[in-house]
């Protein structure tokens, strides 16, 4: 598992993560956060779930869940969490 959390300058957070970690990634949604709402944009897309709102930008092999809000860094942070628990 290859996962990192890194500080955005709007003094949000991005979880980032390879490819092949996508099923543990959704596993960990799911039994942390229940089923995510989807809305696709093109490249992007926009999850709900937690009670907070995340860009999903999947292309150039690089997916990541982006916050716009501080309840959404603490999502991300619980989610990296429970990744960095499962190495």
């Amino acid at each position: 598992m290859t996962a990192s959390l890194l500080a955005l300058s709007t003094g949000h957070y991005s979880l980032e993560f390879e490819p092949s970690d996508m099923p543990s990634v959704k596993a960990t949604i799911l039994d942390q956060f229940g089923r995510p709402e989807i809305q696709q944009y093109g490249f992007s897309a926009e999850y709900r779930f937690g009670g907070s709102s995340f860009t999903f930008q999947g292309e150039w092999d690089e997916p990541c869940f982006i916050s716009d809000s501080d309840s959404g860094d603490d999502i991300l942070r619980t989610i990296y969490q429970v990744l960095s628990a499962e190495r």
